[in-house]
């Protein structure tokens, strides 16, 4: 069995999660849990890439748009020839 220690206010919320979304089951919630962070977690760690990748480039003087521009046309045309 796991253990988790939660502070009170998030425990509480759990617990009513638990009980009026998943009828008191703790197994079936804890595995929807799961499958939604399998599913969904890739996008917090992109947000957190993106979030760097912005801090970095406004450290650097940031980036003019045609940069920007430039680059999503090569990108476009790089997966158009790849047939992707």
């Amino acid at each position: 069995m796991i253990a988790i220690d939660l502070p009170t206010n998030v425990e509480k919320r759990f617990l009513e999660v638990v009980q009026n979304g998943y009828k008191g089951n703790l197994q079936i919630a804890i595995t929807s849990f799961l499958t939604l962070y399998k599913k969904y977690g890739w996008k917090e760690q992109f947000r957190k890439d993106i979030n760097s990748i912005q801090t970095e480039v406004r450290k650097k003087g940031g980036i003019e748009s045609e940069v920007i521009d430039n680059a999503i046309k090569r990108y476009r045309n790089t997966i158009g020839e790849s047939g992707d």
